[in-house]
């Protein structure tokens, strides 16, 4: 009996030892399954904070106590994120509270913040708003969403915070750029459309893509419908004229112009039509065209009226008696008059073939008529200069070798130079006997012992002798510039200084002279002198002094 019981206690006990193995076992299995569960999920936390803080934005999040459990977490826990804690500067790092993060930005946007976070734990408002930091001219995004569990348990309301500093210049830059590119886009068109003449410019297919308001008054239309509409100026006598100008413009590479007759305003206009290539964008295989009209009415009416004067002239000039001939800018003969064929001798074959200056040179070199020079070459050269820079009128004389002397006027014309010739011979030796006439003259009075003074009928001193200098003892600088009697008369008031009323004495001698009386004066030295005068048939006045 006791034998039985025994084996039945260690049967039992063997029995319970297997199962205690079989639930350790099991214990053991379960263990290791929890383990390696807590393992990944710590794991997973780990890898998805890491990619949490490894984010370019900053995280700053309040953490729910769980609602579902009995949760030994009893308040909210702020946690910084350390990408926020290094963006904003914070002093305590991730340990930061949420009111350190707020004081980082302007007193504003905390405001702004503060009142953000308060919408989004009380309400679950979600936001996203551009906020500015205390530190110049930088700019943060943040945005605020609620987190929630599949369960619709609230896990944790989070703020995220971007800075876009960098992207924020760059944006307030751009806008800089567009604002003075609009302003000078405003103020270019304000420049083209004050432009008297109409402007246009094409595109690579030779379509209008932009025109002044000019244009627009010409072809009578809106800026919109003309550019949506493609029109022309010209109307429809013009019609194809620009488009064929800006495309020989675009295939040939070179401004192209046209003369055009358009009626504008009621009246007919002369203008110049312009086309000139442009290369649209970066590319040299895409060619536009810029075109602009110039008014040249009133310069075609200047050029009519300027050949209508210019022949007029010229009819004038070939009927005159001085020798006349212009020469154009290439040197050759543009205009000549019978006088100048006759004075140089030369033929009309000659002169209706147009020849240069040089040939007119050569061939008047040939008759013996040209001044007689030593060195041709340089005469001629110095000749020829006059083309080039002759800007007022040039006047000497040419002293021929037949005796013949003379004088050369050349003047700038448009069409070149002209040149004027006129034989002064009889004119010189006039003026030769004449001077000889005068010198003997004035040795007849400078001979005389009387002092003698003549007056031309403009009053003034023509001719005197050496003993009115000695008389009056005057110098002859004082009698250069041809004084008047009145002044003349002045210079004597040295020699009466007993005279109270000088004006009156004066005016009465000049009042004798004129009316030919004779008259005496008694100067300070006692001297006596009678005053002669004489008028003669032109009008002058010989006035005669001796002394008593």
């Amino acid at each position: 009996m006791d034998y039985e019981l025994l084996r039945n206690i260690i049967i039992f006990s063997m029995a319970l030892e297997i199962v205690l193995l079989i639930i350790i076992g099991y214990m053991q299995v379960k263990i290791f399954k929890y383990r390696r569960k807590v393992y990944f999920i710590r794991r997973d936390r780990e890898r998805c904070n890491e990619i949490l803080y490894a984010s370019k934005d900053g995280v700053f999040s309040f953490v729910y106590p769980d609602q579902k459990i009995k949760d030994p977490q009893k308040e909210i826990i702020e946690k910084c994120s350390r990408r926020l804690a290094v963006m904003l500067g914070l002093k305590n790092g991730t340990a930061s509270s949420f009111n350190e993060v707020c004081e980082m930005f302007t007193k504003e946007d905390a405001h702004i913040l503060r009142k953000y976070a308060d919408m989004l734990r009380q309400e679950g408002k979600n936001f996203e708003d551009l906020l500015h930091l205390k530190a110049k001219d930088c700019y943060v995004v943040v945005c605020g969403n609620r987190i929630n569990g599949n369960d619709n348990n609230l896990y944790c309301d989070v703020i995220w915070f971007r800075d876009v500093s960098r992207q924020t210049a760059e944006i307030n830059r751009v806008k800089q750029e567009q604002e003075q590119v609009k302003a000078e886009s405003v103020t270019l068109e304000n420049l083209v459309d004050g432009l008297d003449e109409p402007v246009w410019i094409r595109n690579e297919n030779l379509e209008l893509l932009a025109i002044n308001k000019k244009y627009a008054e010409y072809a009578g239309a809106a800026k919109s419908d003309i550019l949506s509409r493609n029109i022309e100026l010209g109307g429809n006598k013009n019609e194809g004229v620009f488009k064929k100008l800006a495309l020989t413009a675009q295939k040939t590479q070179k401004i192209q112009k046209k003369n055009l007759n358009i009626v504008h305003s009621g009246k007919l206009h002369n203008f110049i039509a312009f086309e000139k290539p442009y290369f649209v964008g970066d590319t040299l295989d895409k060619i536009g065209t810029i075109g602009y009209l110039k008014d040249n009415t009133e310069l075609e009416k200047a050029k009519r009226g300027f050949a209508i004067n210019q022949n007029n002239h010229l009819e004038i000039l070939g009927v005159l008696g001085t020798a006349f001939a212009i020469f154009d800018s290439k040197m050759k003969l543009y205009f000549y008059n019978n006088s100048f064929k006759m004075l140089w001798n030369l033929e009309n074959e000659f002169l209706d073939s147009a020849p240069t200056y040089l040939q007119f040179l050569e061939t008047v070199r040939e008759q013996k008529m040209l001044p007689p020079v030593p060195d041709f070459k340089n005469y001629r050269d110095e000749e020829i200069s006059i083309f080039n820079g002759l800007i007022d009128t040039q006047e000497d004389l040419l002293h021929l070798p037949d005796g013949r002397t003379v004088r050369r006027l050349r003047t700038p014309h448009p069409n070149g130079v002209i040149f004027a010739f006129e034989d002064v011979s009889d004119r010189l030796a006039t003026t030769r006997r004449l001077n000889e006439l005068t010198a003997v003259q004035q040795n007849i009075l400078d001979n005389l012992t009387d002092a003698v003074i003549i007056f031309g009928a403009n009053q003034r001193l023509k001719f005197y002798n050496r003993s009115y200098l000695k008389l009056w003892g005057l110098n002859i600088e004082k009698m250069q510039d041809e004084p008047k009697i009145d002044e003349l008369i002045s210079y004597q008031k040295l020699f009466f200084s007993d005279i109270d009323d000088w004006d009156t004495f004066k005016a009465t001698m000049i009042a004798n002279i004129m009316g030919n009386r004779k008259f005496t004066i008694v100067r300070d030295d006692n001297t006596e002198i009678m005053v002669s005068p004489q008028t003669f048939y032109d009008g002058s006045i010989m006035v005669t002094y001796s002394k008593k």
